[in-house]
């Protein structure tokens, strides 16, 4: 009895000391978890220590994309082909986002500008390349290749008067430019400068110290500020453009798909290379975005009328449709009323109606309307742009240019109203910057530089004589407004020229004055006539290079409001016409590029 009340008593006793040793091993256990999972931990961060800093500071610096920057500055063409190929064929890149950041920066001496010195192309990943024309002395073809390429996009703040320069300087047309801008205005924003749009959208302050403005571009080597001044205003525009672009395209939170670069012209196209103008913002906003119409007053400082005159646009009618008339009544063609006018002040010709003032001629005119050709300028025109359909304001726009038609036979210049067609000021700077490619190519081809290249200018300036006689005239003329300093420096300027050891007389003075500096360049060459005279002697005629710049216009412009019977061969037609007729010389026809065997045939 004792001993089963001892079990009895030793039982519970057994049992805590069971769940006490159970209760140790779980403990124990946990503890051997805690330890292996802090030791992977411990481990996976010295191995990845690297990425996770990296990591860690991209956060710290999220807010502020400046220090995420990588610069290049770029002085030879190796060095570019390098630089354009990671810019333009890196996945990191251009091919998952089709947008640079776009700048130049340039010199300016005596009041004019020297040639684009620096060009900046910014990825939105932070790559910027800082291209040092001034070195190269011209585009390498892999860079002229992406500033024409229409499918990335160049942005920043007014990139329009930088495309410009590169065109005038370097003969390149950069396709696709982009003023932030627009984007700010369909955004529901304001429109400001670049140094305004980084505070307001990225809160970052962009350095405009004049002095880095203005600094030497050229210089053998470029400071260390000029150089992060330079890579700054490129990724800070395709930065603010990233920003605007989320804007308007809203995501949720969660949402992880990524923006499509295929949703990025349709949505801009409207808005590329085109200069900003709030009207024109305000215009378009709804169909660019979808939304009403942002109200903004336009500036007053700067009157619509005003705009038009420096564009050389106008409002009144370009084509007044009177009707000439051959003595027997058959209608010749349509011409403007001051033309009208001027064959009856001379008497050749009578007035038949007022509405449409209608003029028949007093004698047999050379020829007659013929076919398709006849027709067309017997076809009334519309005063109205025909790429767009705008009617309010007019630029003639010139299909063929007039530098290349300029050069063409007689026969083949005169009476070309089928190539001069009409367009508003944002269908014809879209036109004009377009064109760039065309005489690119054009170069290429015929052997004939544009600008900036070797036998392109046709005077040269002897820098040593220019300084001299700018010395001269500052003491025949502003002497007594110079310091003394000054003065003797500009003395010994001349004096070290003629060689003399005297002091400076009038009379010296006054030949160095007179010195010139200019001469013309023995290998020059006009583009223009090159061009012409190699395509009359190898390329098929003139008549294939009006193809040329009626295609192309086609084919960039697309447009909707073309003349009817408008075609690409209307002057070899019409010199069929006349060939047909005697009245072109075979030295013509084979210049044009057709058979003078065909004017015999015509005939027979």
């Amino acid at each position: 009895m004792i001993s089963c009340l001892f079990r009895q008593l030793a039982l519970p006793l057994h049992r805590q000391k069971y769940s006490d040793d159970m209760e140790g091993k779980q403990q124990a256990t946990k503890k051997l978890a805690v330890l292996a999972a802090s030791l992977g931990i411990v481990f996976v961060l010295v191995r990845n220590r690297q990425s996770i800093w990296t990591s860690l500071r991209r956060t710290w610096h999220f807010n502020n994309p400046l220090m995420q920057k990588r610069t290049v500055v770029i002085s030879s063409f190796e060095e570019s082909q390098k630089a354009v190929k990671e810019l333009k064929n890196s996945s990191r890149h251009c091919q998952s986002y089709k947008v640079l950041g776009f700048d130049c920066e340039w010199v300016s001496e005596g009041g004019s500008r020297h040639p684009v010195a620096l060009l900046q192309l910014c990825s939105h990943k932070g790559l910027c390349a800082l291209f040092r024309l001034c070195c190269m002395k011209q585009i390498p073809k892999d860079l002229r290749e992406l500033l024409e390429d229409d499918a990335v996009i160049k942005v920043g703040v007014v990139p329009q008067d930088d495309a410009m320069k590169l065109s005038h300087d370097y003969g390149v047309g950069v396709a696709s430019t982009l003023d932030l801008r627009f984007m700010a205005v369909m955004a529901g924003h304001k429109p400001e400068g670049l140094g305004k749009l980084a505070k307001t959208h990225l809160n970052i302050e962009l350095s405009k110290h004049w002095r880095l403005a203005c600094s030497n571009w050229e210089a053998k080597i470029l400071q260390a500020a000029q150089v992060n001044y330079a890579a700054n205003d490129a990724l800070a525009a395709v930065a603010i453009f990233q920003k605007l672009f989320k804007d308007l395209e809203p995501r949720p939170m969660w949402g992880l798909r990524a923006t499509k670069p295929d949703i990025l012209h349709p949505r801009l196209g409207p808005f590329l290379d085109r200069g900003f103008s709030q009207d024109f913002a305000v215009r378009i906003t709804a169909n660019a975005s979808g939304t009403q119409p942002l109200t903004m007053k336009p500036k007053k400082m700067v009157p619509k009328k005003q705009q038009c005159r420096n564009l050389g646009t106008r409002s009144k009618a370009f084509y007044d449709n009177c009707l000439l008339e051959a003595p027997d009544g058959e209608l010749l063609c349509t011409i403007d009323r001051r033309k009208a006018s001027w064959y009856l002040s001379q008497n050749l010709g009578s007035q038949i109606k007022d509405s449409p003032l209608t003029v028949r001629l007093n004698f047999e005119p050379a020829g007659r309307a013929v076919g398709d050709v006849g027709r067309y300028y017997q076809t009334p025109k519309e005063n109205q742009c025909v790429v767009c359909g705008r009617r309010d304001a007019f630029i003639r726009k010139n299909v063929v240019p007039h530098e290349y038609r300029k050069h063409f036979p007689l026969v083949m210049k005169s009476h070309t109203s089928h190539d001069v067609l009409l367009h508003c000021p944002t269908c014809h700077q879209v036109s004009n910057i377009s064109d760039l490619k065309v005489r690119t190519k054009l170069a290429a081809m015929c052997d004939a530089p544009i600008k900036h290249s070797e036998g392109a200018a046709k005077f040269l300036e002897d820098q040593e004589l220019k300084r001299v006689r700018s010395a001269a005239r500052a003491l025949l003329y502003q002497r007594a407004k110079l310091p003394e300093a000054k003065v003797a420096e500009m003395e010994r300027i001349v004096l070290d020229y003629y060689q003399a050891e005297h002091e400076v007389t009038e009379s010296l003075l006054t030949n160095a004055a007179n010195l010139e500096f200019k001469f013309e360049n023995p290998d020059y060459c006009e583009h223009a006539g090159k061009v012409v005279r190699v395509y009359g002697e190898k390329y098929g005629g003139l008549i294939e290079l009006e193809r040329v710049w009626r295609e192309h216009f086609l084919h960039t412009l697309q447009p909707k409001f073309l003349p009817e019977l408008w075609n690409v061969n209307h002057n070899a037609d019409r010199l069929e016409v006349r060939a047909s007729e005697g009245r072109v010389d075979n030295e013509d026809l084979l210049l044009a590029g057709l058979d003078p065997i065909f004017r015999d045939t015509k005939t027979a």
